[in-house]
């Protein structure tokens, strides 16, 4: 794909930290020609400046080059300096945390147990062995006694899950998070959880995923945790990936109270512009802006890690959403009039509709293709009323019986001791 003009690399991965701004420049690199050397030097260098994992240093080199090789620019050699002096400082630290964690075990102290064992698996961690690391964190489970490290360990599980993209372990770590007793400051830890929550959420096959997303984002995130958020997502993100969840799965009055009322959300929204103009102009019922505005950017945010295999997706619901909320009112509307409200053509508004008419079943109504009108079926008022009446004297009935069957049981004395 060809980059846009609204995307900027160098402001976009410095507002993340750790692993998360490595394997954000690598995606660019790889789904981004345009950005591809400039992504991977980028990576190269985060890599050896930040980490010791020397199987990712020469595997990012090696791309590098293949991308140097398809422009005809002279290669980059690997740093042979850089690999021996690293791979000596990995054996030498592994020989000593090792023998730190056989002296703990002897003393059979159990936070000096557990703080080795921690040890060990920041190191696995930093060289990139995450099975080796899991293991590690997993294992200081037993030796956890207050609830400041209960939270680190399920932290280092989840970072290391989400590195291997395993989401249901995931979740099931966040949950032991935010069941563990008297949670040490409460409003960022939650703030973080609720951070990693939202991405798992986007992979975990659920219908209404995303607006799990979108909850966990603008109700779960204090905007004076936005600084302890980066080795997760950027506080641009918590707006983006909040706003697009939303729109694709709030209902209008919930739009309302988070473009208006969620104060949290709104200092989130100042960061990215763009993202609050698209959410008002979809409240206001302003579709064709909404949505030349979203496609000025869909390029962009398909670089996105986390986002790209969902943008389409997203879109796709908002769209429906809007066209269901444009019908509404109406029991005729014209395909023309429409059309235009939609920045689409006639035709190509009449096919999304026939979809979901047909296929989807979210809009009741018929189009007479001659004429481009689309038709509503008039529901019959005096039978609606008459079905609510017939339900409502049901209940009654049901709520008689069981209030005549307990009067009877207390007048004879029947009661459960």
């Amino acid at each position: 794909m060809a980059v846009s003009i609204n995307f900027d690399f160098e402001p976009y991965i410095n507002s993340y930290k750790g692993r998360t701004r490595i394997k954000r420049a690598l995606f660019i690199a790889e789904h981004c020609p345009s950005l591809e050397v400039e992504a991977y030097h980028f990576a190269v260098n985060d890599i050896k400046q930040q980490l010791s994992d020397i199987e990712l240093y020469q595997a990012c080199i090696k791309k590098l080059n293949a991308a140097l090789t398809r422009r005809n620019e002279p290669m980059v050699d690997i740093d042979a300096a850089w690999v021996d002096a690293t791979t000596k400082k990995n054996k030498r630290n592994l020989e000593q945390l090792e023998t730190e964690l056989k002296t703990c075990k002897t003393s059979v102290v159990k936070e000096s147990i557990r703080i080795a064992q921690t040890n060990l698996g920041d190191y696995y961690y930093d060289v990139g062995k995450m099975s080796d690391a899991s293991k590690c964190y997993s294992r200081t489970r037993d030796y956890c006694s207050t609830s400041k490290s209960i939270l680190d360990m399920c932290f280092n599980m989840i970072k290391v899950h989400l590195e291997e993209r395993h989401y249901v372990h995931v979740h099931s770590y966040i949950v032991r998070a935010e069941t563990t007793p008297q949670i040490p400051d409460k409003v960022n830890t939650i703030s973080r959880l609720k951070c990693c929550q939202a991405i798992a959420s986007l992979f975990i096959s659920d219908a209404n995923r995303y607006q799990t997303v979108a909850q966990c984002l603008t109700q779960g995130v204090a905007l004076e945790s936005s600084h302890l958020i980066h080795d997760i997502m950027s506080p641009n993100d918590v707006a983006l990936y909040g706003g697009l969840c939303a729109l694709a799965s709030f209902e209008r009055s919930q739009l309302h109270d988070l473009i208006s009322s969620n104060v949290a959300f709104k200092g989130y929204l100042e960061l990215v512009p763009h993202v609050r103009e698209i959410m008002e102009y979809f409240h206001a019922s302003k579709y064709a802006a909404c949505f030349s505005l979203m496609e000025n950017y869909r390029e962009d945010w398909k670089l996105d890690i986390y986002l790209n295999s969902h943008i389409d997706p997203i879109f796709q619901c908002v769209r429906e959403k809007a066209m269901v909320q444009y019908c509404i009112p109406y029991s005729i509307v014209d395909l023309g009039r429409m059309a235009s409200a939609f920045h689409t053509t006639v035709d190509q508004l009449e096919s999304e509709l026939v979809k979901l008419i047909g296929q989807k079943g979210k809009i009741d109504g018929r189009i007479d293709s001659h004429e481009k009108v689309l038709y509503f079926k008039q529901q019959d008022q005096r039978k609606k009323a008459f079905d609510q009446s017939l339900g409502l004297a049901v209940e009654y009935e049901k709520s008689a019986k069981a209030l005549m069957l307990r009067l009877n049981l207390l007048k004879s004395n029947m009661i459960v001791q």
